[in-house]
């Protein structure tokens, strides 16, 4: 990875390098996991549902994350344990890749 920063870096003219280990999260975030949501959902008559999903289990999460899922979920018109489901799933996958 280093040496890829620095070749990108020395073509760009850059005097200092670094790689940046996290990203900011913006509004196209928010579009992007709004479409993940309808694409992933699917209703068979009752609540909608990700197919894929085989296990249901119960984890710990503080009172304000709670509350910003909830919120959140009302935004973007999803069950707050979905969007919790995915955003989690998201997180796994990125940890999968480094």
């Amino acid at each position: 990875m280093a040496k890829k920063v620095d070749r990108i870096g020395k073509i760009l003219g850059a005097t200092n390098q670094f790689s940046v280990k996290t990203r900011a999260a913006g509004p196209l975030d928010l579009v992007q996991l709004r479409e993940e949501i309808h694409e992933r959902l699917e209703s068979s008559g009752g609540r909608p549902s990700d197919p894929e999903w085989e296990l249901r289990r119960v984890i710990p999460l503080k009172k304000s994350s709670w509350n910003f899922l909830r919120k959140k979920s009302g935004e973007l018109q999803v069950n707050p344990g979905h969007l919790a489901a995915i955003i989690l799933e998201r997180g796994i996958e990125s940890f999968k890749g480094r």
